[in-house]
């Protein structure tokens, strides 16, 4: 009687927590919201403790972050588009979604365990019936073995869950989107612990950006002059797009021209920051860099006002001649291999040496502007992310640095700065627009402002340096 006894109550704890987890396995999921994105977050049993994240169609990343047999899904069902698009457009109101973000995701996971722990309550209960010797006592005692059972689950769950896992993610899924989900992983769901703050601290720093940038006039200009913003290397960032509009505005450029890298992977994910482009009053030249793809191309393409420049575009009177990154053909971000640029800049050489003249050279290597130095008055670049302004073999060579303080990592780090390249032009004595002044505009310290510094080329020729070298061209440093 005893051995039996014991045999049932075995039994009943078996089927307790069979039923409990069979409830779970099929009900343990709910969505939520986080203003324009839907969601869906599943918990099932699992030969081992995974954690995988779906982005539809892209793919899944997963990491093996806690020690017991749970499978946690986070599945990105829907986009608001249009919501998106607001709140990228809005700075004030980005600070406002984190704070709710962070504000729904404890909700969900109380109400998500209460849940869990509700469907235990009742699959214990269940497996007391499917044993067809239930009583009000062995149901009782049903329910609270399945809630005991997957309480110590749960919290075992919580205690040896580990986020840094996802720095070493598995990925399955569309082969060409594959670096961007991985780093997806690796520099955000890897260092969850310290995401909120450091999203906190990028719409801190885009805020007073903002504050700084009232306090920039424009200087003495004159009402034939025309300006150009060049700007380089935005690499996905809403902040830097916004900081680069906010200074076409204070301005008021004639033109604004991008020389990539305006996409981290160039997947069709990343065009939706594209879409802000449509605001724009001013035309837009756009040549693409490495971290760019046909994808990205495609989409300039549709945006009324920007001109995607492969090849010689005259506009206002100004011959421009752009080469695009040769990676962004395809979908690598990969440059071009530095053995493979003399190639390639003689090619170009040719192209331009049967051309009657050509006002500014756009392209996005720095290697590559300078190989071809000496070949346009002006060459614009990027890529590097380094700001600088220098004459080289007769050309004035700009590199507007990072517009978008080299992307999203950039700015939390908080030590890369947003820089462009403000370009003054104004007719010479036969009626061409010449560049007379370049104004270096950097955000590096957002505490305490900017720095501006204003490079001339109105004034006489210093002597030349030994051949080769590039000269500093003659300049003005004002700071705020």
């Amino acid at each position: 009687m005893i051995n039996y006894r014991k045999t049932e109550k075995y039994i009943g704890l078996v089927l307790a927590l069979a039923g409990a987890l069979l409830l779970i396995s099929l009900f343990g999921h709910m969505r939520f919201n986080i203003e324009a994105l839907q969601f869906r977050v599943a918990v099932q049993i699992n030969e081992q403790g995974y954690t995988e994240v779906e982005v539809p169609p892209l793919g899944t990343i997963r990491a093996h972050t806690h020690k017991t047999p749970l499978l946690i899904s986070l599945r990105l069902e829907n986009i608001d588009l249009q919501l998106i698009q607001r709140l990228l457009a809005g700075a004030p109101e980005q600070k406002e979604v984190i704070r709710q973000g962070k504000k729904v995701l404890k909700q969900v996971l109380i109400v998500f365990t209460i849940k869990l722990l509700m469907l235990a309550l009742l699959g214990g209960a269940l497996g007391i019936f499917l044993s067809r010797r239930g009583s009000l006592k062995k149901y009782v005692y049903g329910s609270l073995l399945g809630v005991l059972l997957t309480g110590a689950l749960l919290a075992a769950t919580y205690f040896t869950y580990d986020v840094r896992a996802f720095r070493n993610p598995q990925y399955s899924g569309v082969l060409r989107v594959a670096p961007w989900m991985v780093s997806l992983a690796q520099e955000t769901l890897g260092k969850i612990e310290t995401l909120g703050e450091k999203l906190e601290l990028v719409a801190a720093n885009l805020n007073r950006l903002y504050e700084r940038l009232d306090e920039l006039q424009p200087l003495q200009e004159t009402t034939t002059e025309f300006k150009i913003l060049h700007i380089s290397d935005l690499h996905n960032n809403p902040a830097g797009m916004d900081f680069a509009f906010r200074v076409a505005e204070l301005f008021k450029v004639d033109m604004i021209i991008d020389t990539g890298d305006i996409s981290d992977f160039g997947t069709p994910l990343e065009t939706l920051l594209l879409d802000q482009l449509i605001q724009l009053q001013v035309p837009y030249l756009f040549i693409a860099g490495n971290h760019d793809s046909p994808a990205i191309i495609d989409k300039m393409n549709t945006i009324p006002g920007v001109t995607v420049v492969n090849g010689l575009v005259e506009k206002n009177e100004l011959l421009f001649y752009g080469v695009p990154d040769p990676s962004s053909a395809g979908n690598s971000v990969i440059p071009p291999d530095l053995s493979t640029i003399p190639r390639i800049a003689e090619q170009v050489k040719e192209k331009l040496n049967r051309l009657p003249r050509v006002d500014m050279l756009l392209l996005h290597n720095n290697r590559m502007a300078q190989a071809l130095a000496g070949r346009a008055p002006v060459i614009l670049f990027g890529h590097n992310h380094q700001m600088k302004v220098t004459k080289k073999e007769g050309s004035i060579m700009v590199n507007a640095g990072t517009s978008g303080a080299a992307g999203l990592r950039g700015l939390q780090a908080n030590k890369v700065p947003y820089s462009v390249v403000l370009l003054h032009l104004r007719p010479d004595k036969e009626g061409k627009q010449r560049l007379m002044a370049a104004d270096l505009i950097s955000v590096s310290n957002l505490e305490q402002g900017f720095t501006l510094e204003r490079k001339r080329f109105d004034r006489p020729e210093e002597p030349a340096g030994p051949p080769g070298r590039e000269q500093q061209p003659a300049s003005e440093t004002a700071r705020r």
